[in-house]
C-alpha cells in the first residue's frame, strides 16, 4: 500500500506540472464560503520577486474561517514579523500542497505547538514542523482564520498551491476561474522603445523613448533606426472590484511574426531573482513604475519567457513602416491590443566607444581601485555590460564614495563589496557598514569590518560608501496607563540606520513572548495570553539593531 500511494503521489506531481491539463480528478475547494473576489494575482510584479499565490479577499475582516481545500495533513506552520506573518501549509493527497498565509489564528492544536516552540526557542519567529498524516485534515475542515499579520496591509488571504517538493509554485485560477467573475481585459498604459547602445537609434537619439497609449495605440510613427527593442507597461481589472492586477500573457508581433511572447502560469522560486532581469530594473528603481521588457538578456532562463532567434531584439535595415502589435490577455481568454508603427528612417547611428571596466556575465569579474575591490561571480550578471567607477567625497568621511556602473544593474543573487576605511579613530569598527546611497536617500546593505576593509554582499550596482551606526534603536511605549486595564503592552521600536536585529522581554526575570509587526514597527505582549498574573512586577524590554546598539526599557508595572 505504501508503494501505491508513492506511485500515486508522483503521478499526481507529474500531472501537476503539466498544468493539470491531463485530469479532472485534481481539483481544489474554495477556502471561503463567500463569494471570492482577488485584491492580487499570481506572478504580480513584485520588488525582486513574482508574487507567488492569489490574495483573497476576506470581505474587509478579520477572523473569517479558512476551509481546507482538499484532504491531507499539515505539514508546516510558520511565524514571522514580516513576510507571511503567520502561515500554514498543508501537504494533499493529491500530490500537491496549499499555503495560506498572513493568518489571524492557527487551529488550537497547531497553536500549542507554535507557542511551545516560541518558548523554547525564545524567539517569535519559529517554523514548526509535523510528522506526516499526524495532523490529519479533511476537505471543508475549518483550517486556521483569516487575518493581516506579517507584511499584509489589509485583511485578506495569501493562498498558494505548490507540488509537493513546495518549490514549483502554481497559479490557483486553474482550479478557480469558475468561481470568479472576469470580463474585463488587460490594458496597455505605455509602452517604451529600447535602442541597443551603439546599434539602433529612435527619433535620432540613443536613449529610450516612452511613448502613451490611447485608444489601444501610440499617436505618433516613431522614426527607428537599427537595432531596437521593446518594452509595455500594462494592468488587468476584474469585475467587482477596484483593484489592479498584473498581466498573465504578453505577445509581442512585428509584421504579424511573433518576436516576443511571456506567459506566467507556473514558476519556481529559484526563478524570483529573474524577474529584475525581465523587467526595466533601471525605471523602477528610479520611479517605481513597471515596464516588462519583451527581449531577453543573454542569462535570464525564466522559462514564462519565449523570443525569436534574435532574443526579441528587431532590426530596423529598411526604410519602411514597421507594423506593430502588443497582444494583452487574461485567464479568462479577455483580451486587448496595441497597434502602432514604427518608422524605418536611415541615419546615422552614434558610435559608443565601451569606457571603464567590461563585465561579463559568463566569467568570474574582479574590479579593483586604490580604496576598492568588487567581485562579481560568474553568472551573477543577466547580461555583460561596461561599467564606468567614479570616485568622490564620502559623505560620512570614512571611506570615498564609489558609483560602481552609474545606473542600478541588479545581480541574479549578490556580488561581493569591500570598501577601505580611511580612519576608525574616532568609531568602533563593529558600527560599520556599507551604505547604499540614491539621490538624497540612503540604506544599509550591512558589512562588516576586517583589517582596514568594510566587505558586504550588494545585489546591484550603485553608489557606496562606508556609514557608521552608532545610535541605538528608539524603543516607546504606548498608552502606559492603559496597560493594566487592557492587558496589552505595546512598544514602538525605530530603527534609523541599520534593521532591528534582535527583541527580547521578560517578566520578574523569566523570557515572556512579545510579538514584533515590521511593518508596523511594533512590539505587543498580551499578559492574560501569556499567563501573567495579577499584581506587580517588573517588565525588562530589550532591542538591539544590526551594529549592537541596544536600548533597554525596564520598569515596574501594575497588571
Amino acid at each position: 500500500m505504501v508503494l501505491v500511494r508513492i506511485l500515486l503521489l508522483c503521478l499526481n506531481v507529474a500531472v501537476a506540472v503539466n498544468g493539470f491539463s491531463q485530469s479532472d480528478s485534481v481539483r481544489l475547494r474554495v477556502p471561503f464560503d463567500f463569494q471570492l473576489l482577488l485584491s492580487g494575482n499570481f506572478a504580480e510584479l513584485r520588488s525582486d520577486h513574482f508574487h507567488s499565490g492569489v490574495d483573497f479577499k476576506t470581505q474587509g475582516a478579520v477572523g473569517r474561517p479558512i476551509r481546507c481545500v482538499a484532504d491531507g495533513y499539515i505539514l508546516r506552520a510558520s511565524v514571522r514579523s514580516g513576510g507571511y506573518g503567520q502561515a500554514l501549509y498543508v501537504m494533499h493527497d493529491n500530490g500537491l500542497m496549499s499555503v495560506y498565509a498572513h493568518l489571524d489564528r492557527f487551529p488550537q492544536s497547531v497553536a500549542e505547538r507554535v507557542r511551545y516552540k516560541q518558548y523554547a526557542e525564545r524567539s517569535f519567529a519559529v517554523d514548526v514542523t509535523f510528522a506526516p498524516n499526524e495532523l490529519r485534515v479533511a476537505e471543508g475542515d475549518i483550517l486556521a482564520f483569516a487575518g493581516n499579520t506579517g507584511y499584509s496591509f489589509g485583511p485578506h488571504l495569501h493562498f498558494e498551491v505548490r507540488d509537493y517538493s513546495g518549490t514549483e509554485l502554481y497559479d490557483p485560477m486553474l482550479f478557480y476561474k469558475d468561481k470568479i467573475k472576469d470580463t474585463l481585459p488587460p490594458r496597455a498604459l505605455e509602452v517604451v522603445v529600447y535602442p541597443s547602445s551603439g546599434l539602433g537609434v529612435v527619433e535620432g537619439e540613443s536613449e529610450s523613448l516612452v511613448c502613451n497609449v490611447v485608444n489601444g495605440t501610440v499617436a505618433d510613427t516613431l522614426e527607428v533606426w537599427g537595432k531596437v527593442a521593446l518594452g509595455i507597461k500594462a494592468l488587468d481589472y476584474m469585475d467587482g472590484t477596484r483593484n489592479k492586477y498584473g498581466v498573465r500573457k504578453i505577445e509581442l508581433l512585428v509584421d504579424g511574426i511573433m518576436r516576443f511572447e511571456s506567459c506566467m502560469d507556473n514558476f519556481s522560486f529559484n526563478e524570483n531573482s529573474l524577474i529584475n532581469a525581465w523587467v526595466d530594473y533601471e525605471r523602477y528603481v528610479k520611479s517605481g513604475e513597471w515596464f516588462q521588457r519583451s527581449f531577453v538578456p543573454e542569462n535570464n532562463p525564466l522559462r514564462a519567457l519565449r523570443s525569436d532567434n534574435n532574443r526579441g531584439w528587431i532590426t530596423v535595415d529598411e526604410e519602411r513602416l514597421y507594423n506593430v502589435e502588443y497582444r494583452l490577455s487574461d485567464y479568462h481568454g479577455n483580451t486587448s491590443s496595441v497597434l502602432f508603427c514604427l518608422r524605418g528612417d536611415e541615419q546615422e547611428i552614434p558610435i559608443v566607444e565601451p569606457s571603464g571596466h567590461y563585465l561579463y556575465w559568463f566569467v568570474n569579474n574582479k574590479v579593483e581601485r586604490d580604496g576598492m575591490s568588487l567581485y562579481v561571480p560568474c553568472g551573477e550578471l543577466f547580461e555583460s555590460a561596461a561599467v564606468d567607477i567614479v570616485e568622490s567625497e564620502g559623505l560620512f568621511g570614512l571611506s570615498r564614495r564609489y558609483s560602481v556602473g552609474g545606473k542600478p544593474l541588479p545581480f541574479r543573487h549578490s556580488a561581493r563589496l569591500s570598501l577601505r576605511v580611511d580612519s576608525v579613530q574616532a568609531v568602533d569598527s563593529s558600527k560599520l557598514y556599507i551604505r547604499c546611497v540614491d539621490g538624497k536617500k540612503g540604506f544599509s546593505v550591512g558589512g562588516r569590518y576586517s583589517d582596514g576593509w568594510v566587505t558586504a554582499d550588494i545585489t546591484r550596482l550603485g553608489n557606496y560608501e562606508v556609514a557608521a551606526d552608532t545610535v541605538a534603536p528608539v524603543l516607546r511605549p504606548v498608552n502606559e496607563k492603559n496597560w493594566a486595564r487592557s492587558g496589552k503592552v505595546l512598544f514602538t521600536v525605530k530603527e534609523k540606520e541599520t534593521r532591528l536585529e534582535t527583541f527580547e522581554g521578560s517578566i520578574d526575570g523569566r523570557f515572556i513572548l512579545f510579538a514584533y509587526s515590521s511593518k508596523n514597527g511594533t512590539l505587543e505582549l498580551d499578559l492574560k495570553k501569556e499567563g501573567v498574573s495579577r499584581g506587580q512586577h517588573l517588565l525588562r524590554v530589550k532591542v538591539s539593531d544590526a551594529c549592537g546598539n541596544s536600548t533597554v526599557y525596564e520598569k515596574k508595572i501594575k497588571y
